[in-house]
């Protein structure tokens, strides 16, 4: 028997009493018929109860901030993803796409909004809410019962709601619009209409967001301990397996000459032409001039099995050359090399998921990702951009274990700003100032 709260509170009783009364409109469905369809999402609404997500102040004995409906409507972008589609860049796209507008695209809705099908949206669900709490946590008619009669997390989980402390479960989630998956794909003619790049690492992603938890010791009881070298190697295992997916689909093959653009590197053909850029990002491998798929997350994922699984990272590195080779000869040959490359990215996923690092091997993953780009000098800018991000993941998990002195974590926090601030436009890296910032990076970790 699950156990109920001890102080409900008149505020909490009226909360209560709205999603019991949700809960019961949804019952019945659009032929009248009793049952709650399963999944069913019934809007953000249901979760802004002052007793439970949406007060300002935290609730009396509350293990939670209590305020997140109040952070996610007034601080993060999801609540503005389905606005974007009715403002002018969003018009000009659906323009250049020869479509009437965006706002009623299943192609634009289905990562700018909760885009379930209609059969699947209870009586306070609205479309323009957005990317809101079900997007991430799932649709709440089987769960939101048992969440707010005081059950555990495992048992809401059990109920329906989405692991999103799980890193390969946030990864998978995330990413399937912030890369994308099965019919969700920013394709490079949606690039071409003038959708801005996707670039995303999870840990670092997971950092800028909005917060609307705190990693109390109730937290972590609660849902267990998750360290940011698990969430990032976890991230880049599944961004590999879902490019990997991506490059075998029957859907993104190519269309008459000319492949999808999207899969490749986007540098290998958008960058200022002049006699010293062949060299300088010429691939070990591959014929000068070649288009180069996008191999940064793979980079990543090696970087982080070297310290796991050895053999892994090797395979990955032979795997990747053979797919790079068939990318510039026959589609139908690099959807059959891509399968290998996203088996062994879903072999990694649930092991770097749980890797517990030491400080040695934290080091050695920073001077790895180090030594990477100095050699390549920033001449790789996807490399590049998701090297910083790694950095900032990996500094992070070494202040949360105590492995930097208080002047250590300074220093590394300036060098990393540097870093950062060596793009100081979209598709834009500094190069000297890139390796400078890593310099400084390295001598701040006493390497």
């Amino acid at each position: 028997m699950i156990a109920k709260p001890a102080r409900f509170g008149a505020a909490g009783l009226l909360a209560f009493l709205s999603i019991a009364f949700a809960l019961q409109a949804s019952a019945q469905t659009p032929q009248g018929s009793p049952g709650v369809r399963p999944g069913t999402h019934l809007g953000v609404a249901t979760c802004l109860g002052s007793n439970c997500h949406g007060s300002v102040d935290r609730p009396a004995g509350s293990r939670i901030k209590g305020n997140e409906y109040i952070i996610w409507s007034t601080r993060d972008k999801h609540h503005n993803a389905y606005k974007v589609l009715t403002e002018e860049p969003a018009l000009r796209m659906a323009k250049a796409l020869g479509l009437p507008d965006a706002v009623h695209q299943k192609l634009c809705l289905d990562c700018h909004a909760d885009n379930v099908p209609v059969a699947d949206r209870g009586p306070q669900f609205h479309i323009e809410d957005g990317v809101g709490c079900e997007s991430c946590h799932g649709g709440a008619s089987g769960w939101l019962g048992v969440h707010i009669s005081g059950a555990t997390h495992p048992q809401n989980v059990s109920a329906g709601m989405y692991p999103t402390e799980k890193p390969v479960a946030r990864g998978e989630r995330c990413l399937s619009c912030h890369f994308g998956s099965g019919d969700r794909f920013v394709e490079h003619r949606l690039y071409g209409a003038g959708h801005p790049r996707l670039r995303f690492e999870l840990d670092t992603f997971t950092a800028i967001q909005p917060a609307h938890f705190e990693v109390t010791p109730a937290y972590v009881e609660r849902k267990g301990r998750i360290t940011d070298m698990q969430v990032w190697g976890a991230g880049q295992a599944v961004a590999v397996a879902l490019r990997m997916a991506a490059l075998a689909s029957p859907k993104l093959a190519p269309h008459a000459l000319f492949p999808e653009f999207s899969h490749y590197d986007c540098q290998s053909c958008h960058h200022p032409y002049d006699p010293l850029h062949g060299p300088r990002s010429t691939v070990p491998g591959l014929a000068p001039g070649s288009v180069k798929l996008n191999d940064a997350n793979t980079l990543m994922l090696e970087t982080a099995a070297a310290r796991t699984a050895p053999g892994a990272e090797q395979s990955l590195g032979g795997q990747m050359l053979t797919l790079d080779r068939a990318s510039n000869q026959d589609w139908a040959v690099m959807a059959r090399d891509a399968k290998p490359v996203e088996a062994t990215a879903m072999n990694l996923a649930p092991m770097l998921a749980q890797r517990e690092y030491s400080r040695a091997e934290m080091r050695a993953v920073a001077g790895s990702l180090i030594s990477t780009g100095l050699e390549e000098g920033g001449g790789r800018f996807s490399h590049a951009e998701q090297i910083a991000m790694a950095l900032g993941a990996v500094r992070s998990a070494m202040i949360s274990a105590g492995y930097l002195s208080d002047g250590q974590a300074q220093a590394s926090g300036t060098a990393l700003n540097e870093i950062n601030a060596a793009f100081p436009s979209e598709g834009t890296l500094r190069a000297d100032a890139f390796v400078k910032g890593l310099h400084d990076f390295q001598r701040a970790l006493g390497q």
